[in-house]
């Protein structure tokens, strides 16, 4: 009896669905990573205004630190909700001071340092008048010896009035999945060197730098923390001797690639054989482990019918 042949177009009922699943997931998850990036993009601009704000705010509030926090948050309003009305403001303010704790936002004065206080805070009177150490701004430009290098900053009394910033900001991904992604890319060349950054990076946040310089307008104070710490920081001498030099690369990671088992790398390992010392690769070991069988960073192995990687 002869074989009913099908119709062309029904054999290829079905390949469409077929060519989705192989594409789809990767379109997606391009799709949702340009769109995580323009959001990025766009806070990234915002905080980059934001420290461009508190520097001006410093600048005339004698480099005084709240200032130059409390200007930082005004200006992340409209990262956070922005608003119509005074009110709306208000929550979005409110909204980002608290997002914005200690362990979200790093405030460093780089400029003036506590050498530039050492050089340049020698008038007793002013010092009195203050309360506290005080580089001169006023008749900036009228001051004789405007030229003269200070012996422990390799500053000028004009380097000494300008006020650098920088900020380091924790910055929440918002996009489903891609913030696992990103965190997991920044574990594995994260160096460690800087721990506020590693923090950040393991709160689920995305560190993002910011630098701005700007002339002082007023005379800078110097100030302490509660515990007495400076608030300024502290580069000693003129620099590399004088002669500016190659910093060279930044530190690298050498951390191995986490081996991801799923799109968002939420899965590094699957538990390895009973009794074995974790492998060193592949399905059943991980990435290696210790001598009573755990895989790098995952509970002990598996025992019983259920394990998914027995040899007998």
């Amino acid at each position: 009896m002869p074989i009913a042949k099908l119709h062309p177009a029904l054999r290829l009922r079905g390949s469409a669905m077929l060519e989705f699943l192989a594409v789809g997931p990767i379109i997606s998850i391009l799709g949702l990573g340009i769109l995580q990036y323009s959001l990025m993009f766009f806070a990234k601009n915002q905080i980059d205004h934001a420290n461009f704000m508190a520097a001006r705010a410093g600048s005339v509030a004698h480099a005084n630190v709240v200032t130059i926090r409390e200007a930082y948050i005004r200006a992340l309003i409209p990262l956070y909700g922005g608003g119509r009305n005074a009110q709306e403001l208000s929550d979005s303010y409110l909204k980002a001071d608290a997002d914005m704790t200690p362990q979200n936002l790093r405030i460093e004065v780089l400029n003036p340092t506590i050498q530039s206080f050492d050089d340049f805070a020698t008038n007793q009177a002013l010092n009195d008048s203050y309360g506290a150490r005080t580089i001169p701004n006023d008749s900036l430009a009228l001051r004789p010896n405007l030229d003269a290098v200070g012996a422990t900053s390799g500053q000028t009394l004009q380097d000494a009035n300008l006020l650098k910033l920088r900020i380091t900001h924790g910055y929440t991904p918002k996009v489903w999945l891609l913030g696992t992604i990103f965190n997991r890319y920044q574990q594995w060349l994260d160096s460690g060197d800087d721990s506020f950054q590693t923090q950040l990076i393991a709160g689920g946040r995305v560190p993002m730098v910011s630098h701005v310089t700007l002339e002082m307008q007023s005379d800078a104070l110097e100030q302490k923390d509660i515990h007495g710490n400076n608030l300024f920081a502290s580069t000693p001498g003129l620099g590399n001797n004088g002669h500016a030099t190659d910093p060279g690369t930044p530190p690298l990671s050498t951390k191995p690639p986490p081996d991801c088992l799923t799109a968002g790398c939420t899965v590094t390992y699957l538990p390895g054989d009973p009794g074995s010392t974790g492998g060193s690769g592949g399905v059943g070991g991980g990435n290696g482990g210790g001598t009573d069988g755990t895989p790098n960073g995952g509970p002990p192995t598996c025992t019983g019918a259920n394990c998914p990687s027995c040899n007998g």
